[in-house]
């Protein structure tokens, strides 16, 4: 069997056991959005409902297996990602080497981390796949201790049998991730990782949604013209400003960053650049001094 067949009916087996996937570039990073798509689509129902076939990152993901067939064919070398949180039912718990593995240790001891479907990545770390708890669990940097990130809900991660594009090895699956049963989330992991409920806010007289999404969406369009060098300044400008919008009451916190995670991965820059948890790296950094000083 060919290495582009082996990579398709991959593709497929994962839609067939309802893992929505989608396609990364070679280096992990979505891939560019289509002009239209670049400047129209600012929300993240916008970006959800988008037929295109591999704009918005995950949210191009999908379990249709002529969508995928045709992803396939457009981008032959890219690298397989699999949606996490609700949309396939997991929660990743993303092991990093060298001191992730020595946190999950402490982690086993006290018997948080059940066995469950693993896979092995191509830097040597590895994927421990979940069952989704029916609640929302934000994907973040960090969430479960010192390199040990989340994948769930507004999340992926890349899957066999791409090839690490550092490294050169493969995302391998230590058990058959089609036979056996996800584990549930210990109590104490899943109190830790679950979404909070928002602190009710003061909604500013006058402010209109569409006002809103208007001002929000100028605020992507200046990011995604951010020249090389000045991206992660401009970046944190514009959480800045959609903090103070949030402060406000015009927009939500989630909403503002989904959509500014998105522009951030669009322009190139890194996951732990951009910070994929509220809170954490240029954006949750710049949405919490822009909330601040309203």
């Amino acid at each position: 069997m060919s290495p582009g067949h082996s990579r398709l009916q991959a593709m497929l087996r994962y839609a067939a056991h309802g893992w929505p996937v989608f396609v990364l570039s070679s280096s992990k990073t979505p891939l560019r959005n289509c002009d239209r798509c670049r400047d129209e689509h600012v929300a993240p129902e916008q970006m959800e409902a988008c037929p295109c076939l591999t704009c918005h990152g995950f949210y191009a993901a999908t379990t249709d297996p002529d969508r995928i067939r045709a992803m396939d064919r457009r981008v032959p070398r890219s690298l397989i990602a699999i949606r996490t949180g609700s949309a396939s039912g997991t929660v990743v718990i993303d092991v990093d080497v060298p001191h992730g593995l020595k946190t999950m240790a402490k982690l086993d001891e006290g018997g948080i981390l059940p066995s469950t479907v693993t896979a092995t990545t191509g830097s040597g770390g590895l994927h421990l796949v979940y069952r989704h708890p029916g609640v929302r669990i934000p994907s973040g940097v960090g969430k479960a201790g010192q390199q040990i990130d989340v994948k769930a809900d507004g999340g992926y991660i890349v899957v066999a049998p791409s090839l690490h594009p550092r490294t050169g090895q493969p995302y391998r699956w230590v058990n058959d991730q089609f036979a056996l049963p996800l584990a549930d989330l210990h109590p104490a992991l899943l109190e830790r990782l679950q979404e909070k409920p928002p602190q009710p806010r003061k909604v500013a007289r006058g402010a209109r949604s569409g006002d809103a999404r208007g001002r929000l969406g100028g605020l992507v369009r200046t990011v995604l013209k951010a020249a090389p060098g000045e991206r992660n300044t401009v970046l944190f400008w514009a959480a800045f400003r959609a903090g103070q919008m949030v402060a406000q009451g015009a927009i939500d916190e989630a909403t503002a960053y989904n959509v500014l995670w998105a522009s951030g991965m669009e322009i190139g820059l890194t996951e732990s650049e951009i910070g994929i948890a509220l809170g954490r790296g240029t954006i949750g950094n710049g949405m919490r001094r822009g909330m601040r000083a309203s």
